[in-house]
């Protein structure tokens, strides 16, 4: 029976992918326009404060997520050169 086991080959392949929602680039033309208006804000605009560090963080978790999907992707290639 030992025999056998070493003949064996793999009849399936599991593959995962990830997705990851993509990132708006903006120019730096408009990142200066929306600090400018940002600035002009009044200073009791606490949401607007609240919305804009919950989009950062959205952003950096979207990046995160984009460099662990690049890190699967090439174990991945890895595994099929092996």
């Amino acid at each position: 029976m030992n025999l056998l086991i070493g003949c064996a080959k793999t009849v399936y392949k599991t593959e995962i992918e990830v997705y990851c929602p993509p990132i708006k680039i903006y120019t730096q033309e408009f990142n200066y326009r929306l600090a400018d208006e940002i600035d002009g804000l009044p200073e009791d605009s606490t949401a607007i404060d609240e919305a804009i560090s919950n989009y950062i963080l959205l952003r950096d978790k979207i990046r995160a997520c984009e460099e662990q999907a690049d890190i699967l992707k090439r174990k991945q290639n890895n595994v099929e050169r092996s």
